[in-house]
């Protein structure tokens, strides 16, 4: 069953690692900046901090995704939400329109309630103070 959606698995997995990656590698960028130790010459290696925090967030991202594409579990969760979105029914153009014209008329609704009231207790405050 899994290995139908082993490629959407395997794609998902690498998305997800990549941006994680990028943001851990802009947070500690941001602490880099802040405790300025981002310089040309990172801890002695004599590579700039876009250089050494790139390259150590790339590692950790491709160490988490062979973890992530080796882990047994999360593959086989992984496969099953593909299944069932699969079997999920998506509703059509029209229903989609109907829908969003009832919610855009009842927050339209409760918009204008909500100006009443604000607008009669108002006046009762305004009256009273």
């Amino acid at each position: 069953m899994g290995s139908e959606f082993r490629k959407f698995t395997v794609l998902s997995f690498l998305i997800i690692t990549a941006l994680c990656a990028y943001v851990l590698y802009l947070i500690l960028t941001q602490f880099a900046d802040v405790f300025r130790f981002g310089g040309s010459n990172v801890f002695n290696t004599g590579y700039s901090w876009t250089v050494v925090g790139g390259s150590a967030t790339a590692v950790l991202g491709l160490i988490v995704f062979i973890f992530l594409s080796s882990n047994k579990r999360a593959v086989d969760f992984s496969d099953d939400v593909f299944s069932e979105i699969k079997k999920t029914t998506w509703p059509n153009f029209k229903e989609t329109s109907a829908s969003t014209l009832v919610v855009s008329i009842m927050v339209l609704i409760a918009a204008l309630m909500f100006l009443l009231i604000d607008a009669v207790w108002g006046n009762i405050f305004r009256l009273i103070i």
